[in-house]
C-alpha cells in the first residue's frame, strides 16, 4: 500500500512539474492581436511597467533575475528566448492577464492598453537579440512618432494609419439643434429632433496607405477614400511633421432635382442632369506634429468641389470650397483627451467649430461626446451648408465612435 501510494505521488509531482512548465494559453487566446502601433511612446510606455512590476523577476533585459532562477519552481521564463518570441502577441497578453502559480495576475491591476504595451515591450526586448538589419528596421519603426492615435478627429482627417491587419469600423453621429430655453429639456438636448449618421469602414493597406467607404444619411451619400502618408515625424527630428495625401469621391442618391424645362447652363446649353452631377469630391493635405506627449496638433489644406451647383440668386454660391482646418488634442489621462476643431473656409455662411471629449480611449477603440454648429458630417456636405453661429442658435450634441478589428 505503502509502494503504491509512493508510486502515486512520484508520478503525481511529475505530470504537475510538466504541467508547470508547460503553460499553454487557450486556442481563443492565440488568436488575439495586439491593437497597439510600435511606436516610441508605446515601447516606452511597456518599458515603464515592466520594470515597475516585472524586473525583478525576469531582469532589466527579460532573461530572468539570477537570484529568482536558482530560488523559484518553475524558474521565471527568459523573455528573449526563441520558446517565448515565437509565441503569439495573444499568449503572451493572456499569460500577464491570467498569471500562474507566483507569476501573478494583472487582470485587475493593468488595463488591457497597459498589458498590450507590455508585450510591445516583451518583443522589443527580443529584437535586441537580432542581426543589425533587423535591429536597424526595429529602430527606425522605434523613432517614428504618431501624431494622433486615430484616423479621424471629430470630423477631420488626422495623418493616421493603422498599421496592423484587419479594419476600423466608425459610427459618427449629429444629433439636432437645441439652445439655453424652456425647449432643450423638452426636445431632451436635440436628441428628440432630426439627426444625422455616418457609417464608415477603413481597410489598411499598408503602413502607408489605407482605404475607406462610408455612408452618411444627409445627402444620401456613398463614399470612398484614400490615404497616402507621405512623411513620418520622427524623435531625432529628421522628419519635424507628419504629412499624408487624403482623397475622397462622393456620390449623392438623392432623388435629381427638379428644374424647369427651360433651364440652362451658365453658357447657354439646355441643362440635364447627369451622372456626373451626383459627384462631389474632396482632397486634402494633411499635416501634423507632435509637440508633447500630450499635445497634438494639425493643418490641413482641402478643397471641395461638387460637380452641379444649385441655382441661386447670389452670385457668390460657387461649385467650390477651400478651407483650411484646424485641429488640435490634449491628452487629460491615459485613456482620455480634449479635441477641438476650427474650420475657416470660403464659403460666406459657414465655419464649422467642434469640440469633443475622449471619455474612453485605447489602441483600439475610441468614444467621444462632441459639441458641434453643424450637424453635417462628410466635407462634400459640411462645406456647402450653413453652421449654426454660437450661442444665438444654439449647438449639436453627438459622439463619434471607432474600434479596430
Amino acid at each position: 500500500m505503502k509502494q503504491t501510494l509512493l508510486i502515486f505521488l512520484l508520478v503525481f509531482g511529475f505530470f504537475y512539474l510538466q504541467a508547470q512548465n508547460h503553460w499553454q494559453a487557450p486556442d481563443e487566446a492565440r488568436q488575439l492581436k495586439n491593437p497597439l502601433s510600435e511606436t516610441t511612446e508605446i515601447i516606452e510606455k511597456g518599458q515603464k511597467i515592466f520594470k515597475s512590476l516585472c524586473v525583478s523577476c525576469h531582469g532589466e533585459n527579460g532573461a530572468g533575475n539570477p537570484v529568482m532562477l536558482k530560488t523559484l519552481n518553475p524558474p521565471p521564463a527568459n523573455l528573449t528566448s526563441a520558446k517565448v518570441q515565437q509565441q503569439t502577441d495573444g499568449e503572451i497578453f493572456w499569460k500577464i492577464t491570467e498569471g500562474r502559480g507566483l507569476m501573478a495576475s494583472y487582470k485587475n491591476m493593468l488595463s488591457d492598453e497597459d498589458r498590450w504595451a507590455v508585450v510591445k515591450y516583451i518583443r522589443q526586448l527580443g529584437k535586441n537579440n537580432l542581426g543589425p538589419d533587423r535591429k536597424n528596421k526595429v529602430l527606425k519603426d522605434v523613432n517614428e512618432v504618431e501624431s494622433f492615435s486615430f484616423s479621424q478627429l471629430i470630423n477631420a482627417k488626422t495623418t493616421f494609419i493603422r498599421q496592423t491587419k484587419g479594419f476600423g469600423f466608425g459610427i459618427q453621429h449629429r444629433f439636432g439643434a437645441t439652445k439655453f430655453d424652456e425647449n432643450m429639456l423638452k426636445n431632451f438636448f436635440g436628441l428628440d429632433l432630426a439627426s444625422n449618421i455616418r457609417f464608415s469602414f477603413e481597410i489598411p493597406i499598408n503602413k502607408r496607405l489605407m482605404f475607406e467607404i462610408g455612408r452618411t444619411r444627409y445627402g444620401k451619400f456613398y463614399d470612398i477614400g484614400g490615404k497616402y502618408l507621405i512623411f513620418k515625424q520622427t524623435k531625432d527630428e529628421k522628419f519635424p511633421v507628419s504629412v499624408a495625401f487624403y482623397e475622397n469621391i462622393a456620390i449623392t442618391t438623392e432623388n435629381a432635382p427638379q428644374y424647369s424645362g427651360q433651364a440652362t447652363f451658365d453658357d447657354g446649353r439646355l441643362f440635364e442632369y447627369k451622372f456626373y452631377h451626383r459627384l462631389y469630391y474632396d482632397t486634402q493635405l494633411i499635416v501634423s506634429r507632435k509637440f508633447s506627449s500630450k499635445f497634438s496638433a494639425q493643418i490641413t489644406g482641402e478643397l471641395i468641389w461638387r460637380n452641379l451647383t444649385p441655382y441661386v440668386i447670389k452670385p457668390e454660391e460657387k461649385a467650390y470650397v477651400i478651407a483650411v482646418p484646424i485641429s488640435l488634442r490634449y491628452k487629460t489621462g491615459l485613456t482620455s483627451a480634449i479635441d477641438m476643431e476650427i474650420m475657416p473656409n470660403t464659403h460666406h455662411r459657414t465655419i464649422p467649430v467642434s469640440l469633443a471629449y475622449e471619455i474612453a480611449s485605447s489602441g483600439n477603440h475610441v468614444f467621444q461626446i462632441t459639441i458641434t454648429n453643424s450637424d453635417r458630417i462628410l466635407s462634400q456636405n459640411l462645406f456647402f451648408n450653413p453652421t449654426l453661429r454660437y450661442p444665438k442658435d444654439g449647438f449639436m450634441l453627438g459622439f463619434n465612435l471607432v474600434r479596430y478589428f
